[in-house]
Formats: structure tokens, C-alpha cells, sequence
């Protein structure tokens, strides 16, 4: 057996093992702190950076005369002004219901709100939104804005409440140096991680609204490719027309 040379033969046991509860307190400083119900090893790396899609709901009343559907010109004024203000487009949901005050029996009053629902309907084609889907609902006197039989509340019940509902998305804020880019022993995630991705994506993103309920699927490339893959293995591809291609 080999003796232990002179320098360690002499020093202390004590100091020869001093290091073990040194390296022993840097892997645990390493590990971080761990709870009784903690699980030890790498924790799942995941984005910091998410949209936030809101969805924003405006509405409008458009008033109208006794047992009338037309819009005077200063209802007309208003409602131009709201449409200008919110800019509807081919992805809002826009609905129209319309109202009557209770002086009347309650068929009169639902064909007198349907009436004053045409109305509002017509006055968006002559301005430009006629491509925008709309759906309507005529409640009569069944839904009063005010209750009470004063002439004050007949003016606010005879009514068509237009209701414009869309989604607006938030970006995240970025850039985001507010951690270091540098080595991270507690395998988070860098501050700046997925801003890039998430920020285009919510400038880019024709309808936000599909980011909240999904998009239905329609005819893509992928399908006639596939055909074309089929007609191939199948021997059914159409040669073309020598006369034609030599032409």
C-alpha cells in the first residue's frame, strides 16, 4: 500500500475536510429553494409574452316619433356620427333591436319596432355598411328603457339600440430587457421571450375574434394537393394537349 504523502499526513482531519459542507451549501444555493411538496429538476420553460383579447361592446339608440319609423335628421346626424366613430367592419357583430312605448297593443307595437329596425337597416346600406351581417330583434314594448307611463319615458322606449360587439387585441409590452440575457440558473424564461412572435401575430391577425373562438375551416391548397397525389398513384393524371402546348 502506497503511504499518503508527507503534507497530507500531517494536516489536521478537520481542515482536509472542510470543503464538503461548502460544495454541499453551492448546490443547494444551485437547486434554489425547495419546499417539502417541491419536486426536484427542471422546471417547463414557457413564453412570458401573451395577447390580451378583449372583446368591446358599443351601442347606440336611435329615437323616433310617436307611432313613426322614420329617422328625423337629427337622429340621422347621430347615428352617422356613431358609425364614423367606431368604424364597423365585416368582422363585428352588429345587431339591431327595436322598441316601442306602451300606448298600443303588443302585435301594433312589435310591427312598429320591426318597422323602425328596416329603417336602420336601410340608412346602413345608403352609408356603406350594407356588406356587414346583421342580425335584428323586435321586442316591442316587452324591453322598456325606462319604466313609467310619463311622456318622458315613451321618447326614451320608442327606440332602436344598435349593439356592436368586436374584439380588440393588447400587445405585449415590448421589448422586455427587464431580466439579463445572460446564463439563468433558475431556468425561467428570459424576459424577452416571445415578443417578437406574439406581437406580430397580434398585428398581423386579420379578425382577434378567432384568437378567443377559433376560425372554421375552409377549402385549403393542402386538399387539391392531395388529389393531385391520388390522381398520380391512381394513373388517372390528364396528359395535356400536344397541339395545344405546341400552339
Amino acid at each position: 500500500m502506497t503511504a499518503a504523502p508527507r503534507h497530507a499526513r500531517n494536516r489536521p482531519l478537520g481542515r482536509r475536510l472542510a470543503w464538503i459542507p461548502i460544495l454541499g451549501l453551492g448546490l443547494a444555493a444551485c437547486a434554489g429553494s425547495v419546499g417539502p411538496n417541491d419536486k426536484l429538476g427542471w422546471i417547463e420553460a414557457g413564453s412570458p409574452k401573451r395577447l390580451e383579447v378583449d372583446q368591446a361592446v358599443y351601442r347606440h339608440s336611435v329615437y323616433f316619433e310617436t307611432d313613426r319609423a322614420e329617422l328625423t335628421g337629427a337622429q340621422r346626424d347621430r347615428l352617422l356620427a356613431f358609425l364614423d366613430s367606431v368604424q364597423p367592419s365585416g368582422q363585428d357583430l352588429l345587431r339591431i333591436e327595436g322598441h316601442a312605448d306602451e300606448r298600443a297593443t303588443d302585435l301594433y307595437n312589435l310591427e312598429l319596432a320591426s318597422r323602425r329596425i328596416q329603417a336602420v337597416e336601410e340608412f346602413l346600406r345608403e352609408h356603406g355598411h350594407g356588406g356587414i351581417e346583421v342580425t335584428t330583434a323586435a321586442y316591442g314594448e316587452a324591453v322598456p328603457a325606462v319604466e313609467g307611463g310619463a311622456p318622458d319615458a315613451w321618447q326614451r322606449n320608442r327606440r332602436a339600440e344598435l349593439i356592436l360587439e368586436r374584439y380588440l387585441v393588447t400587445l405585449p409590452a415590448c421589448p422586455d430587457w427587464s431580466r439579463r440575457s445572460g446564463t439563468d440558473f433558475a431556468n425561467l424564461p428570459h424576459s424577452n421571450q416571445g415578443c417578437a412572435t406574439e406581437s406580430n401575430l397580434g398585428l398581423m391577425i386579420a379578425e382577434p375574434g378567432d384568437l378567443v373562438r377559433g376560425r372554421g375551416l375552409g377549402p385549403a391548397d393542402g386538399t387539391h394537393q392531395a388529389e393531385a397525389i391520388v390522381r398520380y398513384r391512381t394513373d388517372k393524371v390528364k396528359q395535356p394537349n400536344v397541339e395545344e402546348v405546341a400552339n
